[in-house]
């Protein structure tokens, strides 16, 4: 068998890390078993003995065949041990365990061309189009991937260096775009404002400020599960990845338990958990550090079906952008989602995440029945952000009528409890929202249905500038984000356009600069109410 070096890469001057890019202490044997023992009673096949050689060769060829003897055989263990090996894509096929040993690791080979295929039976998903995947499943049954060992996506290979380095102290003025500004390419060059400050250490593949540039090419997962069933995650980390990390879509019945994400926390699009499309999920105990949204759920147009019977528990989330997120991506609908017993922080670099609990839909996912308890943030901007528009992703057509996904689609019967948010900078924001027709008729599309008790928030005691308008604006089409809406009327809860709200225990401890109440409530209808 020939194997070419491995050392050839597409964009050989990248690749530097920062301080800060990474969380410097995390807790990988709170997670990570070192002495799992490979399944007994199944075949195992070691990539060594079809060539795979632990040096700088390309093994993209031995792992493939391994992992087609596997298959050949109706299942058993790839078994990857003695080292680090570089390689393209590796496909899983149904019934193999990928065990991955501990210190041993499969690593992204640093030469886009080589992860960058077009794979069969993907077609119609974003991640072919856009970039494929390192480890991918397609229409399998019962995968592992497991060992203690860990997945390497040489995350900062395939974007372009930060126009700033990582901020390792806080910033002392919190900030926002105005509306106006938001509305303009402009948004993410305001001066001072939190929002450039974390977009300006984030590093693109595109040409993000018009700079001239070149568009990398990059996988767009690390580890791509796609149309799958029975699928296991556990024992394992998952390491730098050049784009979303684990990304499960259109599955049925997926567990993952006891990972480490140790992410780059400025690669953009560097997503920890993608939950798409999937019916009964569950995340258990798992470290998610990353820089984009940690711990999220979305269920786009491409996936056909609707999202239900998710829970995710006992996880930290350190990621710059939204720790748990529902979006952006919400075409299908999403129901009976649980978040529960988790701690969501930033503890050592500057600003804080964008948002801990951030609930949207933009497209025409009707999301219901989520409930949110014992939540526990440390340095979050935004606690809480929910947000029903018509962004319309999908482009449906114009219609006269309210009901029709033109107009969106639904937010309702959401609980968040038992919340607690130190270092906060930013009030919870809650929003549906008016329009008109073409010819004149007014559409009102309320969240409804929304409980939050037992929260309570401790604003970040540093200097504010506020820019609140005459009038707030409808965010009809917006992308969402929690700092795009410029500063509101209030503190602790600015809530428009909901019906059934009902607010009980509420404690909200601002500035000691502050001018603006802890409520603001327009065109809300409220259930009992006992701040």
């Amino acid at each position: 068998m020939c194997m070419r070096k491995a050392e050839i890469i597409s964009y050989p001057e990248l690749g530097h890390i920062y301080e800060g890019d990474y969380y410097p202490e995390l807790p990988f044997k709170d997670y990570i078993r070192s002495d799992q023992q490979i399944p007994a009673g199944q075949p195992v096949f070691d990539i060594r003995d079809y060539g795979a050689a632990a040096d700088d060769l390309l093994n993209t060829e031995p792992i493939r065949m391994a992992c087609e003897a596997c298959r050949d055989a109706g299942g058993g263990v790839v078994l990857v041990t003695g080292g680090s090996y570089r390689t393209g894509t590796v496909r899983l096929y149904s019934n193999t365990t990928l065990f991955i040993a501990p210190g041993s690791e499969l690593v992204a080979s640093r030469n886009a061309e080589d992860l960058i295929s077009r794979i069969e039976g993907t077609q119609d998903f974003g991640k072919e189009s856009s970039g494929g995947a390192f480890i991918l499943a397609v229409g399998e049954k019962n995968i592992v991937i497991t060992g203690g060992g860990r997945i390497c996506g040489c995350g900062e290979w395939f974007v372009h260096e930060p126009r700033k380095k990582p901020a390792m102290t806080p910033f002392p003025v919190t900030m926002l775009p105005t509306r106006a500004q938001a509305k303009t390419p402009a948004i993410n060059t305001v001066p001072d404002s939190i929002r450039t400050y974390y977009r300006d250490r984030i590093r693109y593949a595109e040409d993000k400020y018009g700079e001239g540039l070149p568009v990398l090419r990059r996988p767009s997962a690390m580890v791509w599960l796609l149309r799958c069933e029975q699928v296991t995650v556990e024992n394992i980390i998952l390491h730098d990845s050049m784009c979303w990390t684990l990304h499960p879509e259109a599955c049925d019945h997926v567990l993952v338990r006891n990972i480490v994400i140790d992410d780059n926390r400025h690669v953009a699009n560097t997503d920890g958990i993608d939950i798409s499309g999937c019916r009964h999920v569950e995340v258990d105990h798992c470290f998610v550090s990353c820089a984009d949204d940690g711990l999220c759920v979305k269920n786009p147009v491409y996936t056909h079906r609707h999202s239900e019977n998710i829970c995710l528990h006992d996880c930290t989330v350190s990621t710059v952008m939204n720790a748990f997120k529902i979006g952006t991506g919400t075409r299908h609908d999403i129901r009976n989602v649980r978040v529960e017993d988790c701690d969501f922080i930033m503890p050592d670099i500057y600003p804080g995440s964008v948002s801990g609990i951030s609930i949207e839909s933009c497209d025409g996912s009707a999301v219901e029945d989520i409930h949110i308890s014992r939540i526990r943030m440390t340095s979050i901007q935004c606690p809480l952000y929910i947000l029903l528009n018509r962004r319309n992703e999908a482009r449906e057509p114009y219609s006269e009528d309210p009901e029709s996904l033109y107009w969106g689609g639904d937010i309702g019967h959401v609980t968040i409890e038992h919340v607690t948010a130190q270092g906060a900078e930013l009030p919870a924001i809650l929003t549906g929202y008016a329009d008109v027709t073409k010819s004149g008729k007014p559409i009102r599309k309320a969240i409804h249905d929304i409980r939050i008790s037992d929260y309570q928030v401790i604003y970040r005691d540093n200097l504010e500038v506020l820019h609140l308008p005459d009038m707030y604006e409808e965010f009809l089409t917006d992308y969402p984000e929690s700092n795009a809406h410029g500063d509101v009327g209030a503190c602790g809860i600015w809530a428009r356009h909901v019906d059934q709200l009902c607010v009980d225990d509420v404690r909200v401890t601002p500035r000691s600069c502050n001018t603006r109440p802890v409520f603001c409530f327009e065109d809300v209808r409220t259930s009992e109410n006992r701040a």
